[in-house]
């Protein structure tokens, strides 16, 4: 069995998060945009690379003395909610990224298995300023989510 990393991914862009009335567009591996516009936001950006080493999985280690393993994906999930410049400050984004964070959690519950033989051992919400694409000066008030995912694959 080979490693479903893609329907993971897949399984991701599935879930769908709604605050305040809006729901942000999903960008999965294939879609993601090389920037982002006002009229795209909010979104969410499934990132699969990153300046800080953590949309990888670079922990695989075999079961026992067979052929098969176990992976640990770190998987990004990027929420985009507007740009920085806009509005009125951190008064007027942080309520948001909060509830986001809030909802977030909630809808990881039914993602405790993205797929046969993967699971959801951890996830972590970190609201903030977010540059996109990194170095553009593109900054924006978001949500950054880490997922650990524990693959097993049999060989």
């Amino acid at each position: 069995m080979a490693s479903q990393i893609i329907n993971i991914y897949n399984a991701l862009d599935a879930v769908s998060v709604t605050v305040k009335g809006k729901t942000p567009k999903v960008y999965d591996l294939e879609e993601l945009p090389e920037s982002i516009h006002t009229a795209q936001l909010p979104c969410r950006l499934l990132l699969p690379v990153g300046n800080d080493n953590a949309g990888e999985g670079r922990d695989g280690e075999f079961i026992a003395i067979g052929t098969g393993i176990t992976v640990n994906w770190t998987v990004k999930d990027l929420m985009l909610w507007k740009p920085s410049e806009q509005g009125r400050g951190l008064s007027d984004f942080a309520p948001v990224l909060v509830e986001y964070c809030g909802l977030y959690a909630d809808a990881m519950r039914s993602f405790k298995c993205p797929y046969a033989n993967r699971a959801l051992e951890s996830f972590s919400m970190m609201p903030g300023m977010y540059e996109y694409p990194v170095g553009s000066g593109n900054w924006y008030a978001g949500v950054m989510c880490y997922l650990q995912i524990k693959e097993h694959i049999s060989g």
